[in-house]
C-alpha cells in the first residue's frame, strides 16, 4: 500500500499568502503612482537627500539582474516572476511602513538580486527559499564585494528573511541571522590596519600637488572646483553639507573665551574669528564652522571666487522666481506663451550652435512643426520655457532657503568640456562634478593628470572628497584636541562617532612618546628606568612599557586596551599610567575646570556628611582622591623648573590614594 504525504497547512497556504502580500503592495500609495510591471520604477521618495546629491526628483529602482557585459552596456534582464512581484511588494511595503532613502531600498534590491540568481533551479519561487539559499547568498556577497558592502547586503538579507517569516510566505520558518561579519575596526596595530587608515587619507603627493594647482591660472569651471576642494581642506565638511551652503554664509565676530573675555593677539589687537554657516547632516542641524586662523584667508578667497562665478546663475534664479513661467533670455523672458518661434532663434538664445536647436527640442520633448516655407522649424515659447524650468533643481521639503539663496549654482553643461553652456538654465553643483575633478576614473583625466602630477611611483593621484574630512579629524586627534571639540567642529551629535575618523594609530602615538623618552623629554619612573638601561635594552623596554597611547582631556594615557580594560576609566588624574604634557594650555584649562567642579561637588558632599547622610563619607573620599590627582596635574603645569613640552609621569602616595593629607607625589626632580 502506498503512503501519500499530504502537504501541511502552511505549505498549502504560502502561495495564497504571497498573493495577498503582493495585492496589498499594489494597493499601497508608497512611492506614488507606479507601473507595477515595469522593471524600472521611477519613484517619489518621502525621505529625500539634499539636492546637491544629484539624484534628481524621481530616482529609479531597478528590479533587474546584475550587468555582466562591457562597461556602458546594459544587458541586465528583469527579475522573473513570481520573484519580481515579491521583491517589488517587499520594497513598496517597507517604504509604506518606514520611509527610507532610495539608497537603502537599493541595498535591499541588491540582496534580492542575489536571491533571484540562486532561485533559478526552483523557478524563481520565493516560497521555496530556505536558510541554505540565504547562506549561499551571504557567501557570494562576501566573495563579490568589499567587507562593508557585503555586511550591508547581509543586513538586507535579514530583512528579506524576516518578511518571509512575518507574512508566512516561506514553507519553513527561517529565523535567519546575518552570517556576514561586521567590518572590523580592531587590530589598530597591524599592518593591515595601517593600510586601511592610509586608504582613507589623501596621499602626501595629493596634498603637495593641490596648493600648486590652486595658484595656477584656471578657467572658471576648474577654478570653482579647485576652490571647493580648498574649502574641504579648510573645514572638513561632508561634501553635501558644503554644496548646500548659502551665498551669504560668512560670519565674523570677536573671539571670546569661555569666561566672556576677549581673545587678544600678541600685539594686543582683539582677534576676530571667521566662520561659515551650514546645515550639518545626521541630525546635528544648523551650525557654524569656525575656520582655523591660518586658513581664514584661503577660505575667504575661495568663497569670493565661488560667489563671483555663480552670481549669474543665482541672478537668473531670482529673476525666474519673480516671473513664473518665463526664462531670463532674449525671446523667452516675456510674450505670449503660445507664440511660435523659430528653432534657430531658440538655439541662439540658449547659446547653442545654429543646427543644434532641433536636437535640443527632441531631447527635451519640445514639440516642433515646419514653417509655411516647408524648411524652418517652429516651436512654442511656452514649451521651451517649460522644458528649461522642468529641469530646475527641486529643493527638499525641509529646506529653509530659496533656490536663489544657495551658493553653488551653475548653468547646465558648465563643467562639460565639449557641450555649450545652456544660458538661463540652473543646476546645483553636485557631488559627482567635484569627484570628476579630483578622482581617477577610466577614460577620464582628473586635475592631477591634466597638470602632470603623479604619485612617487608614477601612478595616478586619486582623492575623494571625504578623505579631507578624515585627514582633518586625524590632525585634530594628533594635536590632542578634545573629543567633544572634534565632534562639535565636525558636526556630530555623538562623540563616539569620532572613532570612525581617528586614523592616529595607538602605535604611531606610542612611537612619538618613545621618541620623546629617548630624547630625555620625559620625567618620571619610566623615563628614569629607560635612561639607566643600555641602549640595546632600552628599545625593548620602551616597546613593552609604551606599546600604545591615546590622548585624554588632561594628558596622555599609556594603558594598552588590547590587553585589558582600564581599571580606573574616567579617573585619569589618579591613574599611574597617565602622563601630563607640561605647558599644554588646553589640558591645563580642562584640569582647572575639573578641579573647580570637584571642589564644588566636594563641598556639597561634606555638607551632606555633616547632616549624617548615609554613604556620604565614601563619596567624599573618592572626590578627595580626584582633587589630589587634579592638583598634581596643575602643579606640573605651574612648575617653572619643567620645560614646556616635557612629558611628566605622576605617581601617587599611598596616603593620597587613601584620602589622607600628604597629597600626590610627583615622580620628577
Amino acid at each position: 500500500m502506498s503512503v501519500h504525504v499530504l502537504p501541511s497547512s502552511r505549505e498549502r497556504d504560502v502561495h495564497e499568502n504571497l498573493k495577498a502580500f503582493i495585492v496589498r503592495a499594489k494597493r499601497s500609495a508608497a512611492f506614488g503612482p507606479l507601473d507595477w510591471d515595469a522593471p524600472v520604477w521611477k519613484v517619489k521618495v518621502v525621505k529625500s537627500r539634499r539636492a546637491s546629491a544629484g539624484r534628481g526628483d524621481n530616482p529609479e529602482l531597478h528590479f533587474k539582474t546584475r550587468k555582466r557585459g562591457e562597461r556602458g552596456v546594459d544587458d541586465a534582464k528583469p527579475f522573473r516572476e513570481p520573484f519580481a512581484s515579491f521583491a517589488k511588494a517587499l520594497i513598496r511595503l517597507r517604504e509604506e511602513a518606514s520611509p527610507a532613502h532610495v539608497e537603502s531600498h537599493r541595498v535591499t534590491i541588491r540582496a534580492c538580486r542575489y536571491l533571484h540568481e540562486t532561485l533559478a533551479p526552483q523557478g524563481y519561487d520565493p516560497c521555496l527559499l530556505t536558510t541554505a539559499h540565504f547562506d549561499r547568498v551571504a557567501t557570494k556577497a562576501i566573495d563579490d564585494a568589499t567587507a562593508s558592502t557585503a555586511y550591508a547586503t547581509g543586513k538586507a538579507l535579514v530583512a528579506v528573511a524576516k518578511a518571509l517569516d512575518e507574512h508566512r510566505i516561506g514553507r519553513v520558518r527561517l529565523d535567519w541571522k546575518n552570517k556576514v561579519p561586521r567590518p572590523s575596526s580592531d587590530g589598530r596595530h597591524s599592518k593591515e590596519a595601517e593600510r586601511r587608515r592610509e586608504e582613507k587619507l589623501p596621499s602626501a603627493a595629493a596634498l603637495d600637488a593641490l596648493p600648486q594647482i590652486a595658484n595656477r591660472h584656471l578657467d572658471d569651471p576648474d577654478l570653482l572646483r579647485m576652490r571647493t576642494v580648498e574649502l574641504l581642506v579648510c573645514g572638513g565638511w561632508r561634501i553635501n553639507e558644503l554644496l548646500t551652503i548659502a551665498a551669504n554664509c560668512e560670519i565674523e565676530e570677536p573671539a571670546m573665551t569661555d569666561r566672556g573675555e576677549p581673545v587678544l593677539a600678541p600685539g594686543g589687537r582683539q582677534i576676530v574669528r571667521y566662520g561659515i554657516k551650514y546645515s550639518a547632516e545626521k541630525g546635528f542641524g544648523s551650525t557654524i564652522k569656525w575656520i582655523p586662523t591660518p586658513m581664514v584667508d584661503v577660505a575667504k578667497r575661495a568663497i569670493a571666487d565661488i560667489r563671483r562665478i555663480t552670481d549669474p546663475a543665482r541672478a537668473d534664479t531670482a529673476w525666474m522666481r519673480r516671473h513664473p513661467g518665463y526664462v531670463n533670455l532674449s525671446g523667452l523672458n516675456g510674450g505670449d506663451p503660445n507664440e511660435w518661434l523659430k528653432v534657430v532663434d531658440i538655439a541662439s538664445s540658449l547659446g547653442l550652435k545654429r543646427n543644434s536647436g532641433s536636437r535640443w527640442c527632441r531631447d527635451h520633448n519640445v514639440e516642433t512643426i515646419k514653417d509655411d516655407d516647408g524648411y524652418s522649424l517652429l516651436t512654442r515659447r511656452g514649451d521651451v520655457c517649460a522644458a528649461i524650468l522642468r529641469e530646475m533643481p527641486r529643493l527638499p521639503p525641509r529646506s529653509q532657503m530659496g533656490l536663489e539663496d544657495h551658493l553653488f549654482l551653475v548653468r547646465d553643461n558648465f563643467f562639460h568640456g565639449r557641450r555649450s553652456v545652456i544660458e538661463g538654465s540652473v543646476r546645483f553643483v553636485v557631488n559627482q562634478m567635484i569627484a570628476d575633478f579630483i578622482s581617477a576614473y577610466q577614460g577620464r583625466q582628473n586635475i592631477f593628470q591634466r597638470f602632470g602630477f603623479t604619485e612617487p611611483d608614477g601612478s595616478t593621484i586619486h582623492v575623494t572628497t571625504h578623505q579631507f574630512r578624515h585627514w582633518l579629524n586625524t590632525l585634530a586627534q594628533e594635536g590632542g584636541m578634545s573629543q567633544e571639540l572634534i565632534a562639535r567642529w565636525s558636526g556630530r551629535k555623538d562623540m563616539s562617532q569620532n572613532a570612525a575618523y581617528d586614523h592616529v594609530s595607538g602605535r604611531k602615538l606610542a612611537e612619538k612618546v618613545r621618541e620623546m623618552i629617548g630624547d630625555g623629554r620625559m620625567q618620571g619612573p619610566v623615563g628614569d628606568v629607560a635612561e639607566r638601561l643600555p641602549p640595546v635594552d632600552r628599545t625593548t623596554f620602551l616597546e613593552a612599557e609604551v606599546a600604545t597611547a591615546h590622548t585624554t582631556e588632561i594628558g596622555l594615557c599609556l594603558h594598552d586596551w588590547s590587553m585589558a580594560p582600564c581599571p580606573t576609566h574616567g579617573d585619569c588624574a589618579n591613574c599611574d599610567q597617565h602622563v601630563v604634557q607640561k605647558g599644554d594650555a588646553r589640558q591645563q584649562a580642562e584640569a582647572e575646570r575639573q578641579l573647580a567642579e570637584t571642589e564644588h561637588i566636594l563641598a556639597l558632599g561634606e555638607r551632606e556628611q555633616s547632616e549624617g547622610t548615609y554613604g556620604a563619607t565614601r563619596w567624599i573620599e573618592a572626590h578627595r582622591r580626584r582633587r589630589y590627582g587634579l592638583a598634581a596635574v596643575l602643579d606640573i603645569h605651574k612648575d617653572a623648573g619643567v620645560p614646556d613640552g616635557t612629558l611628566v609621569h605622576v605617581m601617587r602616595s599611598p596616603a593620597a590614594l587613601g584620602g589622607g593629607s600628604s597629597g600626590p607625589v610627583r615622580a620628577y626632580p
